[in-house]
């Protein structure tokens, strides 16, 4: 069970959580140091010669950070989590103006509570409500290398997902669908609210090659039902909540390499991800994240 729970509680980005509550009394900690960078956006289908599909920015733009997941098996059935990243996002070369300055800070802080349903046909299901928060990075999300648009937003979360034996070795897949309600920045009578409310699918496979380590394959993308098209100066018009107003939408792919605890050693973790779709977004978009995680505590 030690093993299914690191597997299935993977914090790498944007990936699957899956439907798995931690096991009773155990505090499960997760820990990262990632990168990501891009330097193309997709912008009402233009091109060029730099990027092919999309348009680029004066130089690329890297995030550089850490991140901590925690989470509390409450009972059989309750867990709750918090989750933080603490990074910086700067473009090369010398700054062309506030808007390329580098940023330092608290990106989005998401907590939930999550509830197991139960098991249908050999599959797992739970449900999730949270809230995530920018509110430590508002005053920059007007800039390229914001660590987000600094809103406040609910979500709940319907998780499923299922383990068992592919030829010798075990195999874990899990899917989840959030649903992101996004309080507004501000009220435009074009767009309406702003950031219009997202929609966020996640799924990972993850095989347990030997007893000692494993590979993963996952997906994942997100659409904002509102919003406008990306054209740098109509977009200007709604000030520092420029990058809230795109009605973006993106998906990215990517693998990961786990290596399973002996002893008193920590699960350890490399993965990487890249955008394969975007609309509205970063096209060329690469993260690459190594983190190690461990449980403590809990009835054995």
């Amino acid at each position: 069970m030690l093993l299914l729970t690191f597997m299935a509680s993977t914090f790498s980005a944007l990936a699957s959580e899956g439907p798995w509550t931690a096991r009773e009394g155990t505090h499960n900690i997760y820990a990262g140091v990632f990168v990501e960078q891009f330097e193309c956006f997709e912008s009402e289908g233009k091109n060029d010669p730099k990027c092919g599909s999309g348009l680029p920015v004066s130089s690329p733009v890297r995030q550089v950070g850490l991140k901590v997941f925690y989470r509390y098996g409450i009972d059989s059935q309750w867990d709750v989590a918090i989750a933080a990243p603490f990074s910086r996002s700067s473009m090369a070369g010398d700054p062309e103006g506030e808007a390329q300055e580098p940023t330092t800070g608290v990106g989005l802080i998401e907590t939930r509570v999550r509830r197991r349903l139960g098991s249908t046909g050999g599959v797992d299901w739970s449900t999730s409500l949270g809230l995530r928060s920018g509110a430590l990075h508002k005053d920059t999300r007007d800039r390229l290398t914001n660590l987000g648009e600094g809103t406040t937003d609910l979500f709940g979360t319907l998780s499923m997902g299922s383990t068992g034996l592919l030829g010798p070795r075990f195999y874990t897949t899990s899917i989840d669908l959030t649903y992101y309600y996004r309080f507004p920045l501000q009220v435009d009578d074009t767009l309406g609210k702003i950031p219009g409310d997202e929609a966020r699918a996640s799924a990972v496979f993850d095989y347990a090659v030997s007893s000692r380590f494993g590979l993963g394959v996952g997906v994942d993308g997100f659409h904002r039902l509102s919003g406008a098209d990306l054209n740098f100066a109509e977009i200007a018009s709604y000030g520092d909540d420029r990058w809230a107003a795109l009605q973006a939408s993106q998906v990215k792919a990517g693998a990961r390499f786990m290596l399973y605890p002996h002893g008193s050693m920590p699960y350890l973790q490399v993965s990487a991800q890249r955008v394969v779709w975007a609309k509205n977004n970063p096209t060329d978009a690469t993260f690459i994240e190594v983190a190690m995680g461990t449980d403590l505590g809990g009835r054995k």
